[in-house]
This record gives C-alpha cells, structure tokens and sequence, in this order.
C-alpha cells in the first residue's frame, strides 16, 4: 500500500496512487472540501465506516458512505490486541463479512476506516487483501505501518483510557490504542488459517461467492504479491 496525502485525513494509504480499489485511513471527520476532492480524482466512490454509531459525527464531505459497525457495542478501551481480534473474527464475523461486501459493491474505489484506522479497518483491509490474492507478509508490513501515524493523532486519548484504568494494564492499554505490531494480526491471520483460510472464513460468514468474485475482479492485478 501506498501512503496518500489527503487533506484532513490521517493514516491513509491505497493500493496504488492514481487508481486505486481500496484506501485505508483514520476517521475522515475533519475532511476537507480539498481533501474529499482529492479522493474523487482517484476514484474513490464510497466510504465505508467501522464505527459504532456513538463514535459518528455528522459528515461534510459528501461521499456516500456505508456503516457497518463491526463492534455491535462500545469499542473496548483495554484488552490486548490478539485478543480482541480474534473476539472480533470468532464473535463478528458476518460483520466483517458485510464490511468485505461493502468493498465489492462499490462502483469504484472504496475508502475504509474505523477511528485510528488500525484495528477494525486493519482487520477489514486484511480480509480484503488476502482474499484477491495478497501474501501475509505484504498484509502484515502493511498493518504496521499504521502505528507512527496513529500515535501523535491519538496519544492523548490512549493516555486518557491509561489513567483510568489499573496501573497494572497500562502498557496493554497503551499498545491497544497506539501501536501495530506485526504479532497482532500475525495472529489474526493465524485465526482466520484455522478456518481453513480467508475465503472459506467469508463465506461462511455469509459473503456471496458473486461479491468475492467482484472483489477479485476490482483488484485485477494490482495486488502486491
């Protein structure tokens, strides 16, 4: 994946520069006019949200947008990472499976993201990947990539959540809110492997073979391998 500057957007990356199938980034709350401009010049036709509906805030930027809250309640404050991703992949999976839908639906290129655009937008972007063909290591050097553009944006929120809980879980809290270690989704790949791999997950999570087939056909051949 491609790191994009895009106005009003942070931790943004795409497949490819000037004509991508999937970018990746953080909440696009604060997109500019500017910067929602820059993402119809690359074909960016629909936004596809992660969040809960507590965590929205009304939109300005005038993209047709598509919520699939993966969570289906408040986004854990603590925990460990491997942890909740795997919760995510056992307990969520038609969600993700609707989130990896969305991405073949739309008429051209989509824009993925949760709040950070790490965690639920990591897991979502893996899917994607992995099912039109991308290898693990070019999923997992893409996922850690996200962690120095994410912390000065949500460091004083991951400080926040430090303090209110115990001490004891403060590192934990810390790495949940602010950093992508390639272990994290390495084990989240490890999961969906045990489910006799990506494809086999989707659709048995509910994604039609049709949407994985238009998903595969968005990519073509662009996917790094």
């Amino acid at each position: 994946m491609i790191e994009l500057d895009v106005d009003g957007l942070f931790n943004v990356r795409a497949d490819d520069a000037a004509s991508p199938w999937l970018v990746r980034s953080g909440a696009p709350d604060d997109l500019t006019a500017r910067g929602a401009a820059r993402l119809r010049a690359i074909g960016v036709t629909e936004i596809v949200d992660l969040r809960e509906a507590s965590e929205r805030r009304p939109s300005r930027h005038g993209i047709p947008a598509v919520a699939v809250p993966l969570y289906g309640a408040a986004p854990p404050s603590e925990g460990r990472l491997e942890r909740i991703y795997e919760a995510l992949l056992r307990e969520r999976g038609a969600a993700l499976a609707a989130a990896v839908a969305a991405i073949a639906d739309a008429r051209g290129a989509a824009l993925v993201h949760c709040t950070a655009g790490k965690d639920r937008t990591g897991l979502v972007v893996a899917l994607a990947q992995l099912a039109v063909g991308a290898a693990p290591e070019a999923v997992v050097a893409d996922y850690v990539r996200s962690g120095p553009h994410v912390r000065p944006v949500r460091e004083e929120v991951a400080l926040a959540h430090a303090a209110a809980g115990a001490e004891r879980n403060r590192a934990e809290t810390l790495r949940l809110h602010l950093d992508s270690p390639p272990e994290a989704i390495g084990h989240a790949i490890a999961v969906i492997d045990g489910f006799g791999g990506t494809a086999a997950y989707l659709r048995a999570h509910g994604l039609p073979v049709d949407r994985l087939d238009a998903l595969r056909a968005k990519a073509g051949a662009g996917v790094p391998r």
